[in-house]
């Protein structure tokens, strides 16, 4: 299967998650899906191709996975993560559909404490997962502990012009499959009064040493205080291409903290 691009009438937007051989998800119709549910950002105008630009183009490889998940659908990578609880995985609620539908959670599972997304550290199951109503925020149950170091949540969202880090596994070049090790990028916030991929509160943010692209979906974006890293974003959009000096989405999660730890709670 292929992408499924969507334009909006501000910016060209496109969902992030990596397409396997066997699934393009990411919530969005494709042309096999006409009678599924809308697509995230319904109502916008969009075309469909294949293959398509890079995920986190530029940067370096990140010198520790504390903290990270990669998110495996049959197997298959799909999106990056961010371990909020030894029990629970934050991500991008589009990473959890395919062609309009919820995929499965017995169909996915999490690799963690691994710079390497294919070997190494623990493979754990998923055994329930949450979304945010009009956010793009989901929230993935653990079946077992991940025994690996949370991420810190910030309680605000970051200062136009403040600098933060995204991290994730996504593709390095339009024709490379995406990276085996995680990697990080650098980026300067420009605003927090955008909308996400599902109309949520969005960072928007342009790219100072990389960016990101297909496959860093759900990715945690951090900022640094007193040098320890809090998280407050989950990748979720970008400009058509992912080019140099396009606009770059995410999801708020100081917005979404009071869900999440209620999710934590309660569930």
């Amino acid at each position: 299967m292929g992408w499924e691009v969507v334009r909006s009438k501000r910016i060209g937007k496109i969902v992030l998650a990596f397409v396997s051989v066997i699934s393009l998800g990411i919530g969005a119709a494709g042309p096999a899906a006409a009678d599924s549910a809308p697509a995230p950002g319904a109502g916008k105008t969009g075309a469909v191709g294949k293959g398509g630009p890079e995920g986190i183009i530029g940067g370096e490889t990140a010198d520790s996975s504390r903290g990270m998940a990669a998110l495996h659908h049959n197997g298959s990578f799909r999106c990056s993560g961010s371990i909020v609880d030894n029990r629970w995985v934050l991500t991008a609620r589009h990473c959890l559909y395919e062609g309009g539908d919820r995929i499965p959670d017995s169909q996915l599972t999490v690799r963690v404490k691994s710079r390497n997304r294919t070997s190494g550290g623990g493979v754990v199951a998923i055994s329930d997962s949450k979304v945010r109503t009009n956010h793009d925020i989901a929230m993935l149950k653990l079946n077992r502990s991940a025994n690996a170091e949370p991420v810190r949540l910030a309680t605000a969202n970051p200062k136009v012009g403040a600098t933060t880090y995204v991290f994730g596994w996504g593709r390095t070049c339009a024709d490379c499959a995406p990276s085996t090790l995680l990697k990080r990028a650098t980026m300067r916030v420009e605003s927090i009064h955008d909308d996400d991929w599902h109309g949520g509160r969005a960072i928007r943010a342009s790219a100072i040493n990389g960016r990101f692209c297909r496959g860093d979906s759900g990715g945690p974006l951090f900022k640094l205080v007193d040098g320890k890293r809090y998280q407050v974003g989950v990748v979720s959009a970008a400009t058509i291409g992912c080019p140099a000096n396009g606009e770059f989405l995410f999801a708020s999660t100081p917005t979404s903290l009071t869900w999440i730890q209620n999710v934590m709670r309660d569930f």
